[in-house]
């Protein structure tokens, strides 16, 4: 199994990324192939709202993002971390999972694939992100482990946080046994039901 890890803070080597780091070591002790993109390494410009994915299944805009499709779509299991900024994911986790609406034509791409979760807060705001995150599952019908929150604000804090460490340990070790279980969403749901729905009384829907 392949187990790719986005690394949303834009400090490398920090807090976020050492706890992504711990789950993706983990998760190779379970014998999953695991691989980690720094998104804050990556040129990924912001989604156009062209629509044109809709028509094509594929997004125009030439950037890395292109590359990254291709790893998730090639993963069973992708680790979205990221700290907490201003109460949300970080900018360059939001551009990136906007991005990904090009993978939910002609049908959902990230369907049945397991997602988790490292949330890294100074103090407060580690719910707002889980709710987006656990949107974003429920819209793709992706299946998600339980996630992972640290407190930390100076880089290499985290390290003191074991609660978080070990967190990360067992996320891993969830990610490996709901994939081992062979989870499938129903095909017949192979696009968000609101499309269903709006098919099924030919109406058209709005830009997302």
């Amino acid at each position: 199994m392949k187990i790719l890890g986005l690394a949303g803070s834009p400090r490398k080597n920090g807090n976020t990324e050492i706890l992504l780091d711990i789950a993706l070591d983990e998760a190779r002790k379970n014998g999953a192939i695991c691989s980690k993109i720094r998104l804050m390494d990556k040129t990924i410009f912001h989604c156009r709202a062209c629509s044109r994915c809709a028509r094509t299944g594929k997004c125009v805009i030439k950037d890395d993002m292109q590359g990254i499709y291709k790893k998730i779509l090639e993963s069973d299991g992708v680790i979205w971390a990221t700290p907490v900024h201003a109460w949300n994911v970080s900018s360059l986790t939001k551009i990136a999972m906007d991005r990904t609406y090009a993978l939910t034509f002609p049908r959902l791409q990230m369907a049945g694939k397991v997602g988790g979760l490292i949330v890294v807060a100074a103090r407060r705001g580690w719910m707002n992100v889980a709710n987006l995150y656990h949107m974003f599952c429920i819209d793709n019908h992706m299946f998600t482990t339980e996630f992972v929150w640290g407190q930390a604000r100076e880089k290499g804090d985290i390290k003191k946080d074991i609660f978080a460490m070990n967190m990360a340990e067992e996320m891993a070790r969830q990610m490996i046994s709901l994939i081992s279980s062979g989870l499938k969403f129903p095909e017949e749901f192979d696009v968000p039901m609101y499309r269903i729905v709006a098919r099924r009384l030919k109406r058209v829907l709005p830009d997302r």
